[in-house]
């Protein structure tokens, strides 16, 4: 069976977008053992986070209803979205299971007046991807980084009846601190009985998707990483860097970290897979709002070559702000949304793809349009500083001769990088103009 993934979202009149189309590439040559990774950028309110509600409530028919995206709906237009899937071949699937379905608005009207405006669902889009009674072969997830995890209490061992796929697609509810503690658990309780009855293999199989989790997180904060069960009383601790901290005592960049990827590995351990591939070997969707939130510039940089490392079948469709995220890893697509007029759209030349071996500066200025690389106060008097060296180039004379060399001191006195671009600068115009300008 063909891998499952999103190939184009079609959204007319919801949010800031009149009429986008919006296709996902495949994965580029190369990256057959990473995982498919989309990436959102845009200034706010350019629709990243619509884009990544719109599919999560078109999947998810059974949970996350479409009409919580009614408050974005364009009133007094018809308003409607499609999501189309294929199996990697090229071609657009068209199948009783998933197709698409469209929402309508409608406007009320009686004895000439307009009522309350409420949307009219049109649905033609079946899916049992997340039927709690079938096993499945795909799996969809969404999660956002605005979220903390507290700790909870554990009372011992016992068995998780909440449903792998409930709120997987709810981002602000998807991860439950109490049952990511309680899979914990659960595993390391499970791996040490089967320790003690000599089930040597089992054991290890039990305790792989802990492990796998320790060592990718490991990975992003380059510290250490264990969990430990202590039972007197019952709780889930954290081995870090060789101190033993509870679920509210980590920094908030790990309790982010730990919130969406620990979720996450819980509910696919814990699905009930038609067949027997490994976890991290399967086939799913992830959605990730601003992932980010709470973490450290060197974490961003590791957080999404990490999965895309860990998850080499997943699509992954993520929004950022970050230019370190967007230049932290190779064969994703770029996606750059702007705004104009109220109405966003895909920039030109996008979706492109992203190359680790492009700098930050790069980046800032190529999607971000970030073009000075020093403060608001800095920047103006370096302009200033620019405009008299372009007079002086064209010809001026006398009092701009004097002005730039009052400009040059007053920014080489900031910083000794500042001077150095100074001083170069300087170097240039005697050398072109045949003057003697010095600091």
């Amino acid at each position: 069976m063909q891998p499952m993934r999103i190939a184009k979202l079609e959204i007319d009149n919801i949010g800031p977008f009149e009429d986008l189309t919006l296709e996902f590439p495949n994965k580029p040559a190369g990256t057959e053992r990473k995982a498919e990774i989309h990436i959102l950028t845009g200034e706010n309110g350019t629709g990243k986070t619509t884009i990544l509600e719109i599919m999560a409530n078109l999947i998810d028919t059974k949970g996350a209803h479409p009409s919580k995206l009614y408050y974005k709906f364009k009133q007094d237009l018809i308003v409607s979205t499609s999501i189309y899937f294929d199996n990697r071949s090229g071609d657009l699937l068209d199948i009783g299971e998933i197709e698409h379905h469209k929402l309508s608005y409608l406007r009320n009207m009686k004895d000439g007046k307009e009522e309350h405006s409420t949307p009219n669902i049109l649905f033609n889009f079946k899916s049992n991807a997340h039927d709690a009674s079938a096993s499945s072969s795909k799996a969809f997830f969404a999660y956002s980084g605005y979220r903390k995890v507290s700790t909870v209490g554990i009372n011992g061992i016992k068995e998780i009846d909440e449903h792998p796929f409930s709120t997987a697609l709810d981002f602000q509810k998807t991860a439950n601190p109490n049952l990511i503690l309680q899979w914990i658990a659960n595993t390391i309780s499970a791996e040490a009985i089967a320790l003690v009855q000599e089930a040597y293999e089992e054991a290890q199989q039990r305790r792989q998707a802990i492990r796998d989790l320790e060592e990718a997180i490991s990975g992003i904060i380059n510290k250490p990483l264990s969990f430990k069960l202590e039972t007197k009383p019952y709780a889930v601790k954290v081995d870090i860097d060789g101190e033993r901290l509870a679920f509210d005592q980590l920094p908030d960049g790990l309790k982010s970290i730990l919130s969406w990827l620990a979720d996450l590995l819980m509910r696919m351990d814990r699905v009930k897979w038609e067949n027997d591939i490994p976890v991290f070997e399967r086939n799913f969707i992830l959605f990730l709002d601003e992932i980010e939130i709470h973490m450290h510039p060197a974490w961003q940089r590791k957080i999404l070559p990490a999965v895309q490392g860990l998850f080499p079948n997943a699509q992954i469709i993520v929004s950022t702000h970050s230019p370190f995220i967007v230049g932290s890893v190779d064969g994703a697509w770029i996606h750059k949304l702007v705004r104009n007029n109220g109405k966003s759209y895909l920039s030109d030349g996008y979706p492109m793809r992203s190359e680790d071996a492009k700098s930050y500066r790069y980046w800032l200025e190529e999607v971000f349009d970030v073009n000075s690389e020093y403060g608001l106060g800095a920047d103006k008097q370096l302009q200033d500083f620019y405009s008299l060296r372009n007079d002086i180039l064209k010809g001026s004379n006398g009092s701009v001769h004097e002005s730039i060399v009052d400009a040059g001191r007053l920014l080489a006195n900031q910083s000794q990088e500042i001077r150095q671009i100074i001083e170069m600068e300087l170097r240039q115009i005697n050398r072109r103009m045949n003057l003697q300008l010095h600091l």
